[in-house]
C-alpha cells in the first residue's frame, strides 16, 4: 500500500510548491510567527511542523527567511550607530488671492545623530570586552582572584640610607 500524498507534494504536482517556499522565506524574514505562516499557507501548525520534518526545502526557506530578517536588523543597528539623513517630501495646497488653489512641493531633510548606546552595542558584540563600559571592573575582579604581592623597595631604600650614615 503506498503512501498518502502529503501537502508538501501536492504543492509540487499542481505547481504551487515555489511560490509557496517564497512565501515561507519572505514571511520569515520578518516576524511573522509559525502558527501565522501556517495560517496563511491554509494548514494547521502540527501539518506544517510535519511538513518541516520531512522536507528540508521547506526548512531551509525559513532559515533563508532569518538570515534575511538577520542582515535587516543588523544594517538598521549600523544605520542608527552611525547617524543618517533622511528626507521627507510633504504636499500641500494653498489659495491664491483669487480662490485658485495651487500645490506646493516642500523636501525636509532631517539629521539623525549617531547613537552611542548602538556603537557601544556593536562595539562590544564585536570586539568583546575589550570595549565593554564595565572593562575596569572586570579587569578588577580578575586581579582580585590574583595572589598579591608585596613590594618593599621604598623601605630597603631607606635602609640603604641608614647604613650609609
Amino acid at each position: 500500500m503506498s503512501r498518502k500524498e502529503d501537502t508538501y507534494e501536492m504543492w509540487k504536482r499542481t505547481g504551487v510548491l515555489n511560490s509557496k517556499l517564497d512565501y515561507i522565506k519572505d514571511a520569515s524574514a520578518t516576524f511573522y510567527s509559525q502558527k501565522q505562516i501556517s495560517h496563511d499557507l491554509g494548514i494547521s501548525e502540527v501539518t506544517f511542523i510535519a511538513l518541516k520534518k520531512r522536507h528540508p526545502e521547506i526548512e531551509k526557506a525559513i532559515a533563508e527567511g532569518e538570515a534575511i530578517l538577520l542582515q535587516d536588523m543588523f544594517s538598521s543597528l549600523k544605520k542608527k550607530a552611525m547617524g543618517y539623513k533622511e528626507t521627507t517630501t510633504s504636499k500641500s495646497m494653498e489659495k491664491n488671492g483669487i480662490g485658485a488653489t495651487k500645490s506646493k512641493v516642500s523636501e525636509e531633510e532631517k539629521y539623525y545623530p549617531p547613537d552611542f548606546e548602538a556603537i557601544k552595542y556593536i562595539l562590544i558584540m564585536k570586539y568583546g570586552k575589550d570595549f565593554d563600559p564595565k572593562k575596569f571592573m572586570l579587569e578588577m575582579m580578575e586581579k582580585k582572584n590574583e595572589p598579591e604581592q608585596w613590594n618593599d623597595s621604598a623601605a630597603i631604600g631607606n635602609d640603604n640610607e641608614n647604613e650609609e650614615d
